[in-house]
Parts: structure tokens; C-alpha cells; sequence
């Protein structure tokens, strides 16, 4: 099963230009994270390290030349594709405590 993990409606329609069809979720919560599937958004580093381990699969969606005047705002698909939106995988994260000075 593909989970979209987006609250923007522009995030959505690009997908589906893109013949990503699937679930839209606003917000992810642990007990969705399932095995098997695949979940496409933006999310928090401990929720894609465990999609991760239970064996499914996570495409970020990156917006790498996105300007400030666009940030933090509704964009459509063509503002996405203007500021070169892609999906890229993310296959492994290793995570390591760091040590705090006293």
C-alpha cells in the first residue's frame, strides 16, 4: 500500500501527475507504519528510520531549488516542478546517541 504523507493539496496533485496514487495521511502515527509498504512525504527522522526497519520503503519529496518566496505557502505542481521536485529513497539511516558535554 502507498501512503501520501502530506497536508498540501499541490504536494498531492503532483504526486498523481506523476502516477502516484495512494492513502492521503495529514499526519503519520506509528501504528501506520506497517510492513510492505511505501510511504512518500516529509517526515521526522525516527519515522523514517522505522518505516525503514519494518521493511518498507520511504521516497522523500525535495524541492531543492525552492525560493523563500515560496516556502511556507500552497505551491502547484508547476511551482513544484519549477523548483526541481523530485522524489529521492531513502534506503538507510543509522542513528548514533551523542554525547553531551557536562
Amino acid at each position: 500500500m502507498i501512503f501520501i504523507v502530506t497536508r498540501h493539496a499541490g504536494a498531492i496533485a503532483w504526486l498523481r501527475e506523476k502516477s502516484f496514487d495512494g492513502e492521503v495521511v495529514t499526519h503519520l502515527v506509528r501504528d501506520q507504519i506497517q510492513p510492505g509498504n511505501l510511504y512518500i512525504g516529509v517526515l521526522p527522522v525516527p519515522l523514517i528510520h522505522q518505516i525503514l526497519d519494518t521493511g518498507s520503503r520511504f521516497y522523500l519529496l525535495v524541492m531543492p531549488e525552492v525560493s523563500l518566496a515560496l516556502r511556507d505557502r500552497e505551491m502547484t505542481p508547476a511551482e513544484m516542478d519549477a523548483a526541481g521536485a523530485k522524489l529521492v529513497e531513502v534506503k538507510r539511516i543509522e542513528v548514533a546517541p551523542v554525547e553531551m558535554p557536562e
